[in-house]
């Protein structure tokens, strides 16, 4: 019985071993700088802090959130974040802001600290995930090319629901605080390069909101 009890756990090691599909790794990207400065003033004296991002807890994780029914939502074990998904995104906030207003003075507090501060900003990420496609079987939605897949594919989107708090001067006083609910179409579903782009495009466009609030009160 011992015997057959060691040759059991030794078939459960080997299976855990055996060679599967290879775990891909994805990082957000700050917007391009020609689209990222759109419509907001240069101001190149500005010295603006990015607290730590705060992210709801099944967030809190390396596999990239899959929001397959409203009330079910997957973790991929083959697609995770590169690296914790708050230091990333509090990096490309950082990044985006000082193209956005044209400062090379965004610091991420309290990491660094190296100025005293005209604004500081945080952010709590309440949802930041992919709304997963759908198939539908042909007859059913939108007509399949001739040819095509036996499926069609329905739209899929990144939604990225936050609030964010400006405050002024190194007292932080409370300037401006809102809410806000991002969506950004997937360009390719089922592609994870394709749904990171939309996340990252969604914490672009929350950025953008806390960049236009910063140049109209400096304007």
């Amino acid at each position: 019985m011992r015997r057959l009890s060691s040759l059991v756990l030794l078939g459960l090691g080997l299976a855990a071993c055996a060679p599967g599909e290879p775990v891909r790794f994805y990082a957000l990207t700050p917007l391009a700088g020609a689209v990222a400065g759109a419509g907001v003033p240069a101001e190149s004296e500005l010295a603006i802090g990015v607290l730590p991002i705060s992210l709801a807890a099944y967030l809190d994780r390396s596999g990239i959130v899959v929001r397959t029914s409203p009330n079910e939502l997957a973790v991929s074990a083959q697609h995770n974040w590169i690296e914790p998904l708050d230091s990333q995104a509090r990096r490309v906030v950082a990044r985006n802001l000082a193209e956005m207003l044209g400062t090379d003075r965004v610091f991420i507090l309290p990491e660094q600290r190296f100025l005293p501060m005209d604004f500081t900003v945080e952010i709590a990420i309440e949802r930041y995930d992919i709304v997963a496609a759908a198939t539908m079987p042909p007859g059913d939605g939108p007509a399949v090319p001739a040819g095509g897949a036996e499926a069609a594919v329905l739209p899929e989107e990144a939604v990225m629901e936050a609030r964010w708090t400006l405050f002024a001067g190194d007292d932080r006083r409370v300037l401006r605080t809102s809410f806000e609910r991002l969506t950004v179409p997937v360009e390719d579903p089922l592609d994870f390069e394709r749904r990171v782009a939309a996340l990252s495009e969604a914490l672009g466009r929350l950025t953008r909101s806390v960049a236009t609030e910063i140049a109209a009160l400096r304007s």
